[in-house]
Order: structure tokens, then C-alpha cells, then sequence
């Protein structure tokens, strides 16, 4: 969520883990190769910190769309889509997307995170209320903020305290529930099914971030939504390339009244330049691959997730909350947290090191993502290495 912090502390943070040799952030990545990158600190590792769920980034027949893209149109567009950057990839692209989700009309970004702020910002006026789990991504509060909204929020998953928001706000014009599907540091699920009934019984919209479930989640892939059997019953849905897809992009899934009022007046959209085409391309080729492979490649990575997680279990491992390719690793203070990153970055395990701003203060973690491609030796390395750092660092 938007955080008002003291920047001038959190930097002497950041600066002291850099004068210390312990920065585990923007590590220069030389080469990747399967499920292996090359950096100049700390040579190869094995990838265990990424959202390419399904493997995607890598896959030849993606990359090969990606450059026919390059050879038919250039680098480029000639500018913002709405004035003269609107191919025909990007338009195949918004009608897959719309044909997925059976739904009216979809609307693609630049990334996930402009999606959400061009969404949000022309869905809410002054006389409307925006209601946000308060550990939705940070560009939904700040899509939020941009709209004018009176902004409130509630604990997480808390929904008791949503439904008091809700009461307390029958006098708005408009009440608009905001969620993720799937929690990008703690790895669980919104509980849409409980938020679909309260939705309908304060006459509120729901939007659904699928960011971190489309392509994992659901019969389909299509998202925590599915997964419930909902995806009528939400509003807008809006979702990312950049994770399961294997490319770079945002989308929003909604009705036709809704999309043609994003494409004029959402300024994400109408002042930014889209997915450049080979970008656009790779996404649309993606969705094409995963309507033929996508249920094989997610059984292989629910098999890796469910391995993981037990594994982890039976060690003694906390996971939180998870029920996701999202594995976080509770490792606690900030300084303990890049301790451990930095140690097994030395030891060939590359890890996503979170601490605050990003999460809770005394809360640092590293997020494990599982993909597909990884094979159950590679699973056991990182038990294996977790056990060890534990063992020396005592978390």
C-alpha cells in the first residue's frame, strides 16, 4: 500500500547494506539459461526468486513470435496506442484476452502496474469510496489516490472489518471493493467468494487483481476468480504478462462502457506508449501456447509447490499462510533477512529478499517462486540450502 516513510532513514539502510557488501538488490545479470542465471557478484545461481510460473520467459516458440514481431513492425510504435501505436498484435491481444475471460471488452497497458492506476483512476469520483486490503499491491492504492476516491481500507483478508466499512458507507454514490486475487508476499488467496456475497449485499463493485494468478490458478489458469467460480459475479478483472505469461504487459477484462472510458480519459494509457510490438507479441503467443499446454504445465508446477511446501513443513518451516508457487520464508528483522539472502547468493540460490517498506517491519522474508520447470533435485537444493542458512543464522 502507499507508505509515507522516512526516505532519508531507509536509504542510510539500503547505502549501509552497500558499503557492507551485503546488497542483495540489482544484482547484474550476465546470461540466463534455463533455470539458471549468471550475475557478475556472485557467478551462477540457481533461480528460485522469479514469477515465471510456467517457464514462459524461455520458451523458443515465444521468443521466435517476439522477433517476427520486430521484423514486421520495428522496435517500436510510432506513439501512445490511443493516437497511432495501436497494431494489429495489440488488437488480436485484447480480443484473446476478452474471449478468455468471456467477458465484454479488455484493454491492454504497458505493465501491470499502470493498469491498475488507469483503471482505478477513471473508475471513482468524489462522490465514491474505494475499499482496499491493506496488503494489496502499492499502484491499487496509488490508482486509488488518483481517482479522487475517499480511500479506506481494512486488515487483511479481515472481513468483518470490510463489511463495517462497507455499512458506513451506504451514503456514497458509489462503493468499490478493491483485492488482489492472489497476495504477492504472503502468497494466499482473497476469500472471493465471502467478498462476492458482501459485494452484492452493499450493491458495491469488485475488482479482482489476478497479477499473481493468471496462469497458475483455476481450472483454466485464469485466476483466483475462477478458482471460486466468480469471475461473472467480479466487476473488473485486471491482470499482469509479466508473471505466468512470460512477458511484459497489463490487461483489464471488463464491460464495453468501461474499457472505452480507460482508452480516454485513464492517463496511464492515453499519455504513455503500449507494450512495444515484439513485447505484445510475445504475450499474445504465450496466451496461444497456453490454451494447448497450460493445464500440463500447471500440474507440473502444483506438483513442484505442493513438494516444496511439504518438504518444508516436515523441516519446520513456517510458510505463512501460502497455498501458492508463492513460498514466503519469515526470516524476521531486515538486517537477518539480507544476512541470509547474501549467504545463500554465495551458496548458488537466488531468492526474492523482502523487508520493510515492501512488507511489514520485522516481517523481512524471502520469497520462494516455484515454476514449473524446476525439477524436484533442484526443490531439494533449496530445502537442503534453507536448512543449513537456518541452522547458522538461527531464524
Amino acid at each position: 500500500m502507499v507508505k509515507t516513510i522516512d526516505s532519508r532513514h531507509e536509504l542510510d539502510k539500503f547505502g549501509q547494506w552497500k558499503e557492507e557488501g551485503r546488497y542483495p538488490y540489482l544484482p547484474t545479470i550476465t546470461k540466463t539459461n534455463d533455470n539458471y542465471v549468471t550475475t557478475l557478484e556472485n557467478g551462477k545461481m540457481l533461480m528460485f526468486g522469479s514469477c515465471d510460473y510456467l517457464g514462459l520467459s524461455q520458451n523458443a516458440y515465444i521468443k521466435n513470435k517476439s522477433i517476427e514481431a520486430i521484423q514486421n513492425f520495428g522496435t517500436n510504435t510510432y506513439g501512445a496506442q490511443i493516437f497511432c501505436g495501436h497494431t494489429t498484435i495489440h488488437k488480436e491481444l485484447e480480443n484473446k484476452l476478452a474471449f478468455l475471460f468471456d467477458k465484454p471488452s479488455a484493454v491492454i497497458f504497458p505493465s501491470g502496474m499502470a493498469a491498475n492506476i488507469g483503471v482505478l483512476s477513471v473508475l471513482a469520483t468524489s462522490e465514491d469510496v474505494i475499499i482496499n486490503d491493506r496488503f494489496n499491491h502499492i499502484s491499487i492504492f496509488m490508482g486509488a489516490e488518483l481517482s479522487g476516491a475517499q480511500l479506506r481500507s481494512y486488515p487483511h483478508n479481515n472481513l468483518k472489518k470490510l463489511e463495517s466499512i462497507l455499512q458506513q458507507s451506504l451514503d456514497k454514490q458509489k462503493r468499490i471493493i478493491v483485492v488482489d486475487g492472489l497476495f504477492s508476499a504472503d502468497g494466499d488467496y482473497a476469500p472471493l467468494d465471502e467478498i462476492c456475497k458482501l459485494a452484492k449485499m452493499y450493491n458495491a463493485m469488485l475488482v479482482v487483481d489476478e497479477a499473481h494468478s493468471f496462469g497458475v490458478v483455476g481450472p483454466k489458469g485464469l485466476g483466483v476468480a475462477e478458482h471460486f467460480n466468480l469471475i461473472d459475479e467480479v466487476d473488473v478483472i485486471v491482470g499482469t504478462m509479466s508473471k505466468a505469461v512470460g512477458s511484459v504487459g497489463g490487461f483489464v477484462v471488463t464491460n464495453s462502457e468501461i474499457v472505452q472510458k480507460i482508452r480516454h480519459y485513464a492517463p496511464s494509457y492515453t499519455s504513455s506508449r503500449g507494450s512495444v510490438p515484439a513485447v505484445a507479441a510475445a504475450s499474445l503467443a504465450s496466451l496461444e501456447y497456453m490454451e494447448k499446454e497450460g493445464r500440463k504445465l500447471r500440474e507440473k508446477l502444483w506438483i513442484n509447490t505442493q513438494y516444496v511446501i511439504d518438504q518444508l513443513h516436515t523441516h519446520g518451516f513456517s510458510t505463512m499462510n501460502t497455498c501458492s508457487p508463492i513460498i514466503p520464508i519469515l526470516i524476521g528483522d531486515d538486517d537477518k533477512t539480507v544476512n541470509v539472502a547474501n549467504w545463500l547468493m554465495k551458496q548458488g540460490l537466488f531468492t526474492a529478499t523482502m523487508v520493510s517498506p515492501a512488507v511489514p517491519s520485522n516481517k523481512g522474508r524471502l520469497r520462494i517462486g516455484i515454476t514449473s520447470t524446476h525439477s524436484i533435485e533442484e526443490c531439494k537444493q533449496v530445502i537442503n540450502l534453507l536448512q543449513k542458512a537456518r541452522d547458522i543464522y538461527e531464524f
